[in-house]
């Protein structure tokens, strides 16, 4: 027998037993970590390397991975068809190898032995960790059968240089496939598992906005609504609502600050206890302090939220209140001008606490309201020039005559040209049609 060949088979044999014992030894190791982190004792580690680490464990196809081992091995077909395929080539390599031997089954039989193998190891090693020793000594028999009959005929001869030369370009190739195998593992369990839970997040966050912030359209004896919410790519916060009690109406827009799934939940927790307190008939400024009570312990420190609030409740005056929120701006149909309604008050749930106040407004048949968040008034241009409340109100007042979905239309086409989304764009549009109480000449 060819010394370097005897070598070469018994560096592969070591490098398999090895890798094997480097897994099971990595699989405990992981186990030990996760038993030991359910004890109340701290670890010595860093908290952002034992997240590190537990994230990949969680990856790993390993039978130690909750993810691996519920996943049904009908739903594994692509990885382990990917396994088979790294295997069969490190197989055509092993036939390199025996260059000087007999080809056995027509060149083939290497690649599917150490396909099978590695494929069958890597299912065994997520699903039945105890057929691994008795399935690797079914390949290293095999594998031993196939050595022994490509060498039962006479070699075959090839030049020393040829066959150095193979030797040591087949051992590269077996290396390198098995160390580049173990790094796109790596990077798909680290990486990869990141992308696809913020991916999952996102998902979940454009899931809640579509049901919790569907576009408002609608009307009824006395006003007309029309509004829309557009997020932007990271998932934001942004709320409109409409809501009809008692003979009454409240139309608000709220504005979440952060990104993500924090900012969708707490956009939800944020409309059910404005819904509440409207069907409790409490008053805006009690409304927006019971928010500001409530907020504080369902969210992160640094998270709060803007909100403009208009309530109407038969009279001629319409009642409004803000909360570190861009001005309302109202067109009055009777003087042809737009005038904004604002109000310097803190956001809710910054400092619990606070205390809020409200004003009121005069209103006449055919005046519209409209509000807004500020990723519509901070579009920048490329002179880095916001689009501002100016601009809106020039619109509102050239265009309060149109219908409110050609309003919305004409205003966010404008903010497009005028420059990129950056955050969640709001508006909603409100027009009296009829006061219930007619106002005294």
């Amino acid at each position: 027998m060819n010394l370097s060949i005897l070598v070469s088979v018994l560096l592969l044999g070591f490098l398999a037993l090895y890798r094997f014992h480097r897994r099971m030894v990595e699989a405990l190791a992981l186990r030990s970590v996760s038993l030991r982190s359910r004890t109340p004792r701290k670890l010595p580690m860093k908290k952002k390397l034992r997240t590190w680490l537990a994230g990949v464990s969680s990856a790993f196809p390993t039978a130690f991975s909750p993810y691996w081992r519920v996943l049904p091995l009908g739903r594994m077909k692509m990885f382990l068809a990917g396994y088979f395929f790294v295997g069969a080539a490190g197989g055509f390599a092993f036939d390199l190898l025996l260059l000087n031997a007999s080809r056995v089954g027509g060149g083939f039989f290497w690649p599917v032995v150490v396909g099978t193998g590695a494929m069958a190891l890597r299912a065994a090693g997520i699903k039945r960790v105890r057929l691994i020793p008795l399935l690797l000594l079914l390949v290293v028999v095999t594998a031993w059968l196939g050595y022994w009959a490509s060498h039962v005929s006479t070699p075959l001869p090839v030049p020393v240089a040829v066959h150095r030369r193979v030797l040591f370009d087949a051992i590269g190739i077996l290396v390198g496939i098995g160390v580049g195998a173990r790094f796109l593992l790596f990077f798909a369990g680290t990486e990869g598992v990141a992308s696809v839970r913020m991916q999952t997040e996102l998902s979940l966050a454009h899931g809640i906005q579509a049901t919790l912030v569907p576009a408002v359209s609608f009307q009824n004896a006395s006003f007309e609504l029309y509004g829309k919410s557009i997020p932007s790519t990271e998932m934001g916060g942004d709320l409109i609502d409409v809501i009809e009690s008692d003979g009454g109406l409240v139309a608000y827009v709220a504005d979440i600050s952060g990104h993500g799934l924090p900012a969708g939940q707490l956009m939800g927790m944020l409309k059910t206890a404005m819904r509440l307190a409207v069907q409790f008939c409490q008053m805006p400024v009690a409304a927006l302090e019971s928010v500001d009570r409530v907020l504080p312990d369902l969210k992160e420190r640094e998270m709060f939220a803007t909100l403009a609030l208009l309530r109407f409740d038969g009279s001629s005056e319409a009642e409004y209140a803000l909360a570190g929120h861009p001005p309302i701006l109202h067109y009055r149909h009777g003087s042809r001008d737009t005038a904004r309604l604002s109000m310097e008050q803190l956001p809710l749930g910054l400092i619990p606490g606070g205390s809020y106040a409200s004003k009121r407004v005069i209103y006449s048949p055919r005046d519209l309201f409209l509000m807004v968040t500020d990723g519509i008034t901070e579009v920048a241009n490329a002179r880095d020039e916001e689009f501002g409340l100016t601009r809106l109100q020039e619109l509102l007042t050239q265009n309060a005559t149109r219908a409110l979905p050609e309003i919305w239309d004409l205003i966010m086409r404008e903010v497009r040209q005028y420059g990129l989304q950056q955050d969640d764009q709001s508006l909603l549009l409100l027009r009296v049609l009829d006061p219930a109480i007619p106002l005294a000449t």
